[in-house]
């Protein structure tokens, strides 16, 4: 039975069966995966270990399985989400330091958010879907491409706009002009991109936890690009209060926490009115641009700046980050990671040299 079909019988299994016995069906199955020593769990465990060093063999076992359990609770409620009413995703959702998001809102400014494969992003994007401002987002191209296309269903029917996160799409192009357009009509939309791990092999290499890691760029290119604020998103479970058990018609929900905006050394500062055509504030338009950084360089720093900004919810939440893959530099191929920091390198030196002749001219 191939993974589409697999994933669709879930769907239809999730959709007949009671909120509680659906869940402890999905928990079951996170507990025996959680246990198995499978190579993703084996990844999972020695991601856990860089962010939480020291554990004996007992509490990295639990940590494991507690950990597929909550990743099964994420995907129990993906197949849920479909059915759920406006009402329902507002009550599982909890928000912490939106105030600077709702400033952008208020304004009709376009702004992006990093967030890590944490808690369920799924519903983060349909809360703030109805709750913040039209979410715009990436998808991973998944194989087979059906199942890309069951996630992509799943987040479309919530009302949000997918492009798929593919090399040479051109989809971060294409989302950097939705934030353009957005900001010039004063319509405000928020564009969060899954960024803790490198999908296009040319990922910005960070410290995460004092360990080497490879993270996706995507946030910060686009607050380089279009002048917006860049907030870090982190999400994690937690049971609800008995006061929103019933209009969430769940006993979980999540938390959404948004950390303090990080902006482009390379664009001014301003208000956030900016000019539709280049992005600056029409006030600011000939405030200077920072010349001691290059714009790999400024994607660099504001990478490590939010990747710095959500290690320690990681840490506190780390049962809810559903790491299965390679992130850490030591479990990379060096082969791609050698060619990975090549091209890299090389986009680099054509940047310098475009700049270096537009400059001429």
């Amino acid at each position: 039975m191939n993974s589409v079909r697999i994933f669709r019988l879930a769907q239809g299994f999730v959709g007949v069966l009671p909120e509680g016995l659906g869940r402890a069906f999905f928990t079951f199955v996170g507990a025996i995966a959680g246990s198995l020593p499978t190579g993703r769990v084996h990844q999972l465990r020695k991601n856990q270990a860089r962010l939480r060093p020291g554990m004996n063999e007992r509490e990295a076992r639990t940590l494991a399985r507690s950990a597929m359990i909550s990743y099964m609770r994420y995907y129990y409620e993906v197949f849920r989400l479909p059915t759920l009413s406006p009402k329902q995703i507002l009550a599982r959702v909890r928000i912490t330091g939106e105030e600077s998001i709702r400033e952008d809102i208020a304004a009709g400014r376009a702004f992006t958010g990093a967030l890590t494969h944490s808690g369920n992003w799924d519903l983060a994007g349909a809360w703030a879907n109805i709750a913040l401002a039209k979410v715009h987002t990436l998808a991973e191209k998944l194989e087979p491409e059906e199942l890309y296309h069951f996630f992509v269903d799943t987040r479309e029917g919530v009302g949000m706009r997918i492009y798929p996160a593919a090399r040479g799409s051109g989809s971060l192009a294409r989302l950097a002009q939705d934030m353009r357009e957005a900001t010039a009509t004063r319509s405000a939309i928020f564009t969060p991109i899954l960024a803790d791990r490198d999908l296009a092999v040319s990922g910005v290499e960070v410290d995460l936890a004092g360990v080497r890691a490879m993270v996706a760029p995507g946030p910060a290119l686009l607050a380089q690009r279009t002048g917006s604020t860049l907030y870090p998103v982190a999400i994690s479970y937690e049971r609800l209060p008995r006061s929103r058990r019933k209009a969430a018609g769940s006993n979980w929900g999540i938390r959404i926490d948004i950390l303090p905006g990080i902006r482009s050394q390379l664009v001014p500062e301003s208000s956030g009115r900016e000019n539709a055509q280049d992005g600056v504030s029409a006030n600011e338009s000939k405030a200077p641009r920072s010349s001691h950084l290059t714009p790999s360089e400024d994607v660099a720093q504001m990478t490590q700046a939010w990747v710095s900004a959500m290690e320690p919810y990681l840490r506190e939440s780390l049962v809810d980050w559903h790491m299965l893959q390679k992130v850490f530099v030591s479990d990379l191929d060096p082969e791609r990671l050698a060619r990975a920091r090549a091209r890299a390198a090389e986009a680099e030196a054509k940047a310098d040299r475009d700049r270096g002749e537009n400059s001429c001219a």
